[in-house]
């Protein structure tokens, strides 16, 4: 507890608590109507017609991990080096966007063979096909050229800025989404929620963009070939690991559509609405901590950051479990009686959940410091042989079969980030 003292108590300045306050007021602002949004829908959509929305989601979830991860390696590291020059890092994100469009291009092209087998599986049409894998490729475009743009503002400290960016978006879908189901009574209303998702994505990107041109990050900087030389190096390393984690992510989804029902389909997507109990808490990572754990130099402060983070990240996913066992009928009573019996999916959720929170904190440290030692070469093993193993023990034709799947999974995936981390932690002491 000491050292998680130690590692927050610098936060709780009155300069400090202004970009704190920003991140959980932004945050608590665009989950929420995230949530309300998710929660209308999982009451108002039946569950066939969610069992399509979730594996959209999931579509969705697996482009833009595939569009920017392994790129992303090589543009945290040198901007947590370069992140106080600002020409430099104008450069940098000028370098990067001319390299994203070629991996946009080649993540839709696998995406979406494996997208149009899954949604002719629950027998859509070629047209309503056609349309959601457009409204996706709009939606992960100005993603990931946001993507750039916020990470170079938080680590220059404009926290302000980048939650605004990302509540801009929030409004624009919410407001879209409810008056669509308010006002209007039209068919075909999944593909008409995932269009005005791509509007809220390019409402969030002219805004930053905007921003951007006001700090300089826009300016005329030309392509740094060195830079380059290092974003291509991260992404020939580790862009079939991002490819074989984007689908590996999805593989409930995966196995649900092809070996179970619809009614499961419908079922895990809304169970994962409650993922959103992790994503306030991980935003406050994202925005705060790991900016700070890039800049920092100094090994014996390094390690200290780290335990704090993984003590309280620990603390965080025992408060949740706990309540959720003690009160899983108040949980699902928020999704409808179409829900009500599955309390022990919901907990099976929510341990799956936590882990998957507590890889997202190891993984981003890792990446903020380029820590990838064992990944490029055990990642895909240990996926698939969490998996398969899976496979073999449970009963994948069921929700509960494919929740505990995805926990074991998840584990062997965390204690490899965690071996990462710590041969990471070893090396930087041993240069520094």
């Amino acid at each position: 507890m000491r050292i998680v003292l130690e590692q927050i108590s610098p936060y709780f300045t009155k300069t400090a608590l202004k970009p704190v306050g920003q991140v959980l007021g932004s945050q608590m602002m665009g989950k929420a109507l995230g949530f309300a949004v998710s929660i209308i829908l999982v009451r108002e959509l039946s569950k066939g017609d969610y069992a399509i929305y979730t594996v959209l989601l999931t579509i969705q979830g697996m482009l833009l991990p595939l569009s920017n991860s392994a790129l992303f390696i090589g543009f945290k590291k040198i901007g947590g080096e370069i992140w106080n020059d600002t020409a430099r890092m104008s450069s940098l994100i000028k370098t990067a966007r001319q390299i994203a469009p070629f991996i946009i291009g080649l993540a839709f092209l696998l995406v979406g063979g494996y997208a149009a087998y899954i949604l002719i599986e629950q027998e859509i049409s070629i047209g309503r096909i056609a349309w959601f894998l457009l409204c996706l490729l709009l939606i992960v475009i100005p993603e990931v050229q946001t993507a750039f743009l916020r990470t170079a503002m938080l680590l220059q400290k404009e926290v302000g800025s980048v939650e605004i960016s990302e509540l801009v978006g929030h409004i624009v879908r919410f407001v879209g989404i409810i008056g669509i189901l308010l006002f209007l009574d039209i068919d075909y209303i999944i593909a008409v929620i995932f269009l005005i998702t791509s509007i809220s994505s390019w409402s969030s990107f002219f805004y930053v963009k905007r921003k951007g041109d006001q700090l300089g990050l826009l300016g005329g900087s030309r392509v740094n070939p060195d830079y380059k030389k290092v974003l291509i190096y991260y992404i020939k390393n580790n862009w079939h690991n991002s490819a074989f984690f984007a689908f590996k992510g999805q593989v409930s989804i995966f196995l649900l559509g092809v070996f179970g029902t619809t009614e499961s389909l419908a079922e895990i997507g809304a169970l994962a609405r409650f993922a959103l109990l992790f994503t306030i808490i991980s935003a406050l990572f994202r925005s705060i901590y790991a900016p700070a754990f890039a800049r920092t130099a100094n090994g014996a402060r390094l390690k200290k950051m780290y335990v704090a983070s993984l003590l309280v990240s620990l603390v965080i996913c025992g408060i949740v479990i706990l309540a959720v066992a003690l009160f899983p009928n108040l949980f699902l009573w928020i999704l409808g009686s179409g829900y009500e019996d599955l309390s022990f999916e919901l907990f099976l959720m929510i341990i799956g959940g936590s882990i998957g929170f507590l890889i997202g904190i190891v993984h981003n440290m890792n990446l903020n410091k380029g820590w990838i030692k064992f990944t490029p070469l055990l990642e895909i093993p240990t996926d698939i042989g969490g998996i398969l193993l899976g496979i073999f023990l449970f009963d994948i034709t069921t929700l509960s079969g494919v929740l505990y799947m995805g926990i074991l999974s998840g584990s062997l995936n965390l204690i490899l980030y965690l071996s990462n981390s710590i041969a990471g932690l070893r090396e930087y002491n041993s240069q520094n």
